[in-house]
């Protein structure tokens, strides 16, 4: 069982032609510098070949959803991120999950 105040925040991108690489670019700048949070779980980044524009993004961390408005969502290279990504997306899903399970190599955590 994964403990009980984590929360799970995924993204869906949909990107402008020619613009998926510099997206890219500003997802790993962003990951590597959330690597480094104490709250900071795991991240996952998918990429299908069947839909080069698309994007999923999969963040773990630990703690509820209103605290990591209150700390992650206060973070300046959070700020900067979201500007500089802003027009290169055409559209972004957001969906805030609470883990339940993890199996594998993250798992269980608690």
């Amino acid at each position: 069982m994964i403990h009980a105040r984590s929360t799970s925040l995924h993204l869906h991108y949909v990107i402008k032609e020619g613009k998926v690489d510099e997206l890219l670019g500003h997802i790993r700048d962003i990951l590597n510098l959330c690597a480094r949070e104490d709250d900071f779980i795991t991240a996952i980044l998918h990429r299908s070949p069947e839909r080069p524009l698309e994007l999923t993004l999969y963040e773990l961390w630990r703690g509820t959803r209103e605290e990591f408005a209150m700390t992650q969502g206060t973070r300046p290279y959070r700020k900067a991120y979201l500007e500089a990504s802003r027009p290169l997306i055409d559209r972004v899903e957001v969906t805030w999950d609470t883990p339940i399970q993890i199996w594998g190599e993250f798992g269980p955590l608690g």
